[in-house]
């Protein structure tokens, strides 16, 4: 009789695959695995940088047409108003063009009674100012307007270049 271990021995048996698959997740990552991994981590990469350029490049392009469709605008409305200014000039020369002064100086002297100053009567005529301007030489040429003019054109030009066009 043996009497050294009493413990049951178990009988040898192969492992099934499903217990091996079991115990590969437990323990250590196959190298094949590891590596289809780091693919899926680079295409991932990779998806992720095209996604970023693709929707950068769509802001870009929505940007320049919002700028585009601005500009068009402009120049339409740019050329109305160049049409009003010159049917505007033209009723003026119209307007101009139909008072008869000989007329109106008749109506004066019959239906009003006026009649014209003598040579020796003085006549005080008052203009209002109020929609005029004046400016002298030394004005317009001085330092002070010409430095002002250098800064704002300065400012321009920062504006232009920082523009999208």
């Amino acid at each position: 009789m043996n009497y050294g271990n009493l413990a049951y021995k178990l009988p040898e048996y192969e492992e099934s695959p499903a217990r091996k698959k079991k115990r590969r997740k437990k323990g250590k990552v196959s190298r094949r695995t590891r590596e289809q991994m780091a693919i899926r981590r680079k295409l991932l990469k990779r998806v992720s940088v095209i996604a970023v350029i693709a929707l950068s490049a769509g802001f870009m392009i929505s940007q320049f047409v919002a700028v585009n469709e601005g500009e068009q605008k402009i120049a339409s409305l740019r050329r109305q108003l160049s049409k009003q200014e010159a049917a505007t000039s033209q009723m003026i020369f119209d307007m101009e063009q139909g008072v008869d002064l000989s007329e109106i100086e008749r109506q004066a002297t019959t239906k009003l009674g006026m009649q014209r100053p003598e040579k020796y009567q003085t006549v005080y005529v008052n203009v209002k100012k109020d929609d005029m301007t004046e400016k002298t030489a030394g004005e317009v040429e001085s330092f002070s307007s010409r430095v002002m003019s250098a800064i704002k054109s300065t400012g321009r030009h920062i504006v232009n270049f920082f523009s999208i066009k």
